[in-house]
Formats: C-alpha cells, sequence, structure tokens
C-alpha cells in the first residue's frame, strides 16, 4: 500500500466526534471530577439528606429532549448500545417472529439482531439503501409484508450523515402491527428525537457523542403500555425484599450500580444543551455543508452521502483516489494533526450500500465546538494530498 506523506504540522484539530464527542459541554470534566472527589451516595437507595440525584436530574432532561415525554419511561443505561440490547431481547421476539431492519444500521444493531436470528427461529430482513444511504419507502414496505414483529432504524447514519425519514418508515411498520425501535446514538443533539412525532415505540440515545456528556450514559425511552421483558436483573437498592426484580419502568429496565459521576456531568451537558444546543446545532450544520462542498470540488476526492448541504449531524466521509483509508487517516492524524476515523466504523452494511467496502473510508465528523479554521485546514490538507497524488 503507498504512503501518503505531509509535513505540515499545526495546532491538533479533531475531527472524530461521531464516535465521541471532544470538547465536553463545558462543566462537564468539573461535574465528573466534583462526583468522584466526594463520598459516594445514591439518593434514590440511601435516603441521603443531600438534594444532588444527577439520575433524576437526567430523566427530567431527557424527558424534556423528547417531546415532554414521562421521565419515568426513561431507562439508564450505561451506552446506546446497552438501550437497544435491551429493547431488542426485551420485545419478547418467539421463533416465527419477523424484524425488518436496514442496511445502514450499526453493529449495535446488527449484532444483537444476527445473535437472536442464529439462536432462535426469528427471521431478520435487511433493506437496502441507495448509495446516498436514503432507504427507499417501497422496499421498506415489501419488507414488512404481509407483517413484521420489530422494525429497528437509525435515524442518522455514522457513515454518512443521512437522515431516515423514520416517520414515514414507522407509519409503514405500524400498519402491519409491527414495535419500532429507534437508534438516535447520531441524531440525539443534532436533528428533533420527538417519539410521539415520529411513531417510535421505542428511542435508544447515548450521552456522549452530539449531547457533549461523557462516556459511560445511554438511556433507553419506552412508550406508555409498552412493558419490556427483563433480562438484565439484580441489585436495585430499593424494594430489596422482593424475591423477584421491581416490574415497575424505569426500575424494571435498571440494575446493578449506576454510573453516578458519568449521569452528574450529562446532567450538566443536557442544561446545557437545552440552553445553548439549537445554536450550536445550526453552526455545525453549516460547517459540514461548507466541508461538504469544499470536498466535493476537488477532483481527487469521492464525498459519500450525496450533496446534501443540509446535513445537520456533522458527517462528511471521503476517499482519495489511489489511496487506502488507513493511508490517508494517517498522512491526516502525522502530517496536519487531523484525527479522524477510517475503516468501516462498525457498518459494513452500509459501506456496501454506498460502494466503499471493503476497505471503508475516512470520515470527518465535526462537533458543536468545531472551529470555521479547522474545516478550512482540512480541506487546505485534502486539497494539498490530493495535488500530490495528482502530480
Amino acid at each position: 500500500m503507498q504512503r501518503v506523506h505531509a509535513s505540515n504540522i499545526g495546532d491538533p484539530i479533531y475531527l472524530n466526534n461521531a464516535a465521541t464527542s471532544w470538547p465536553k459541554a463545558p462543566g462537564v470534566p468539573e461535574a465528573v471530577a466534583a462526583w468522584l472527589a466526594q463520598p459516594p451516595h445514591d439518593a434514590a437507595r440511601s435516603g441521603s439528606i443531600t438534594p444532588a440525584d444527577p439520575a433524576a436530574d437526567c430523566r427530567r432532561l431527557l424527558a424534556r429532549l423528547l417531546g415532554d415525554v414521562d421521565p419515568c419511561r426513561i431507562a439508564l443505561t450505561h451506552s446506546a448500545t446497552e438501550s437497544l440490547n435491551l429493547a431488542i431481547l426485551g420485545v419478547g421476539l418467539h421463533d416465527g417472529a419477523r424484524v425488518v431492519t436496514t442496511c445502514m444500521e450499526h453493529n449495535s444493531v446488527l449484532r444483537p439482531l444476527a445473535h437472536i436470528a442464529r439462536t432462535t427461529g426469528v427471521e431478520v430482513r435487511i433493506v437496502g439503501a441507495s448509495q446516498d444511504g436514503v432507504v427507499d419507502a417501497e422496499d421498506f414496505a415489501q419488507a414488512l409484508r404481509p407483517s413484521a414483529d420489530l422494525v429497528v432504524v437509525n435515524h442518522a447514519s455514522n457513515v454518512t450523515g443521512t437522515v431516515q425519514d423514520v416517520g414515514l418508515l414507522f407509519a409503514l411498520a405500524h400498519d402491519v402491527g409491527a414495535l419500532t425501535l429507534l437508534d438516535a446514538s447520531q441524531s440525539a443533539g443534532n436533528v428533533p428525537v420527538i417519539p410521539a412525532a415520529m411513531g417510535a415505540d421505542m428511542v435508544a440515545i447515548n450521552g456522549h457523542k452530539s449531547l457533549h456528556g461523557p462516556p459511560g450514559v445511554g438511556a433507553l425511552y419506552v412508550r406508555e403500555g409498552l412493558d419490556l421483558q427483563q433480562w438484565m436483573v439484580g441489585g436495585t437498592g430499593v424494594r430489596s425484599s422482593l424475591r423477584l426484580h421491581p416490574a415497575e419502568m424505569p426500575i424494571r429496565l435498571e440494575a446493578g450500580t449506576p454510573n453516578g459521576a458519568g449521569l452528574a456531568g450529562w446532567a450538566v451537558a443536557l442544561r446545557w444543551h437545552a440552553r445553548e444546543g439549537h445554536a450550536h446545532v445550526q453552526r455545525k450544520a453549516a460547517l459540514t455543508a461548507t466541508l461538504r462542498r469544499a470536498l466535493h470540488d476537488l477532483p481527487e476526492v469521492r464525498v459519500y452521502g450525496g450533496h446534501a448541504a443540509d446535513d445537520r449531524v456533522g458527517i462528511v466521509s471521503v476517499n482519495l483516489r489511489g489511496v487506502q483509508p488507513e493511508d490517508l487517516g494517517f498522512a491526516l492524524e502525522a502530517g496536519f494533526r487531523i484525527t479522524c476515523r477510517t475503516g468501516l466504523h462498525c457498518a459494513p452494511l452500509a459501506h456496501e450500500a454506498i460502494g466503499s467496502a471493503p476497505d471503508g473510508t475516512v470520515r470527518l465528523s465535526l462537533s458543536s465546538f468545531t472551529r470555521p479554521e479547522e474545516v478550512d485546514a482540512a480541506v487546505s490538507a485534502l486539497r494539498r494530498l490530493s495535488a500530490r497524488m495528482a502530480a
């Protein structure tokens, strides 16, 4: 493989926010450190007179983010992956059940579905997408026939940034009686995620991407009237005399010691997002559109996901003609101090759909704190590398 080198060392630029965001929202590191520096306590379990209860704060703030849902319908988890597993394994799929999903899903969906398909008689149907990463509604409707039990859709692709019309897809799912699960890992904090408006029975969220919280925190929203089966049970710190795990939400889906430090940080991030998130998202959308347009103008660079100028999740995947993605990522890191992500991004079927398999792409992903000069530097770096390849 050919190595592409450059020598233009400047200030480090972090463009790997689709993996995990940096920097975090103002006050998050301090909140996490403060929690760890004090004697451990859990207001819900210890009867502590300390007013701080980050779990309750997170539930309340997430409920507002999701369109003023009932906070008690939000189970706190350690990641979106855990949330997705809770949902997929909790709906009670039986032999002969059918699940419909898409090729744009992350492995946090594809692998749980592959697992239940291998260990049970559940059928999993995967709907394809265009080279722009868009799932065709007619293909989706065809996969639902004659019936389906569960539909799982990635709201925004972690490869292309494509935002699916989940309202339409979930309406088709409800027409055949299917439950709907939304993976909002990349969309929460970027575009509105309102379960009632979208027809989402369940929504999985993480805290460490565009909500700018710490790692190790996530949530699963479950609509009223839907009781998922419990597959993770154990200590709750309350109602300990019960032989079985408590049945009511949200504790129905929570067990073990919560990540108090992470929740304290996430509560700070969610408050920041409620105050300032909209303006930051609009600025990031404009920067993403600028980056996408500028890279489309470079003849040796292929930009995946179409020419959409209104991309709002901050993701642009590219390749440079004749250069392996890992080599291009190395050149950006070593020569320009630009941190990005290369490869398949835990979404192998998405890369097959957009034509970047088996090697994947170089993914540049912005955050609410990315500066215009950092976008300019990324474009300049790729322009220089492109010119070097064309010489």
